[in-house]
């Protein structure tokens, strides 16, 4: 990593923007509503750009609250380089362009909730409230700094491979705000966690300024069984067959480190968080894809050609894509990630949750 040091006095200028935005929420200089006694509104939220696994999280909430039977549920985010204004309702043949892939991603997912896009989370809410079935719980994806919104429950998650206390304010690190800021959660994962040793848990709970009644919990990754892009259908591949990671996310150390695991990795194409790609993206993928070997084909452990292993947000905007034909679809899998917790803390974060969406509102 480059050392940014340089930089540090445009952090404590930004810092100092930060805290002065801050502070006039908190003395009620700016307004912040709450719709608590409408319907349950919960954020899931961080303090740094990218790369805490939010999406995932959100995804482990909304399987939560249907195993519970509450419904219908709501998923409300900005959605993040999208080419649409305004507010976004998703329907069927609503297209990752106009959601951002992540919200694309949880609709195409999860087709019996509700999943909408609106930078102005106060106009969103209030739109979805109106609906004919409005949802009972509005999961905000990504509004720990949207406070114009006073959340019901706030969940603040940072990463295990880029916590709060070794990171700076931007533009010197990646904080977005100072991490004080987590004061303002109910309750903190820690996530993409190793196996923790119970040192490794009180360093964690020694550094981060929590309070004591602020709960920490510790979350990982699993895999599921790759995808294909173009059947849709969960299969697996020759473990001979080689493999190109193509992944245009904040972090992908943790899927880099699955795949070298799992299968033969040959290469990895990197691209920005969120990035759109164009056709000449495509172009490159398949020229690199085409040549992970030198040939095309495997070396002589296999006759399988090369594959490549994405993300499921990257998955979401090749799925449609143009420049993406039938043969290139039929050569991309991509891995389901989902979230699990360490050391049993399943069901206690579970209980608060669900305490907190069951309480007697007056839309009950």
């Amino acid at each position: 990593v480059h050392n940014l040091n340089f930089l540090l006095p445009f952090s404590w200028l930004y810092g100092l923007g930060v805290w002065f935005r801050n502070r006039m929420f908190d003395m009620g200089r700016k307004p912040s509503v709450s719709f608590e006694d409408q319907v349950a509104v919960i954020c899931v939220g961080n303090l740094a750009v990218g790369g805490t696994g939010k999406t995932p999280h959100t995804e482990y909430l909304v399987s939560l609250l249907q195993s519970h039977g509450i419904g219908p549920v709501a998923v409300l985010s900005r959605g993040y380089k999208r080419q649409s204004k305004g507010f976004v309702l998703a329907k069927p043949e609503t297209t990752a362009s106009e959601l951002g892939d992540e919200s694309f991603q949880m609709h195409r997912k999860f087709p019996n909730i509700i999943v909408a896009v609106d930078a102005d989370r106060r106009h969103g809410i209030r739109k979805l409230l109106a609906l004919p079935e409005p949802p009972k719980v509005i999961l905000l994806d990504d509004a720990m700094q949207h406070r114009y919104v006073k959340p019901g429950l706030t969940i603040c998650l940072t990463s295990y491979n880029r916590i709060l206390y070794k990171d700076k304010l931007l533009p010197a690190g990646r904080l977005r705000e100072p991490m004080s800021g987590i004061s303002r959660a109910d309750l903190v994962i820690v996530t993409k966690c190793p196996q923790l040793r119970s040192e490794q848990e009180t360093e964690i709970r020694a550094n981060l300024p929590t309070r004591m009644d602020q709960p920490i919990f510790h979350s990982a990754y699993r895999y599921g069984q790759l995808v294909n892009l173009a059947s849709g259908e969960p299969c697996d591949i020759d473990h001979t067959t080689e493999v190109l990671i193509m992944a245009g996310i904040a972090d992908p150390k943790v899927m880099e480190n699955y795949v070298h695991t799992h299968y033969r990795l040959l290469d990895i194409m990197t691209f920005s968080d969120h990035h759109h790609f164009s056709s000449k993206d495509i172009e490159k993928i398949r020229i690199r894809l085409d040549n992970v070997n030198g040939e095309g084909y495997c070396t002589s452990a296999s006759s399988h050609k090369a594959v490549i292993i994405t993300t499921e947000k990257d998955a979401a905007r090749l799925i449609n894509h143009p420049a993406v034909d039938d043969e290139l679809r039929s050569r991309i899998y991509y891995l389901p990630t989902e979230v699990f917790f360490l050391q049993n803390q399943e069901e206690k974060f579970n209980k608060i949750v669900i305490d907190y969406v069951q309480r007697e509102r007056g839309n009950k």
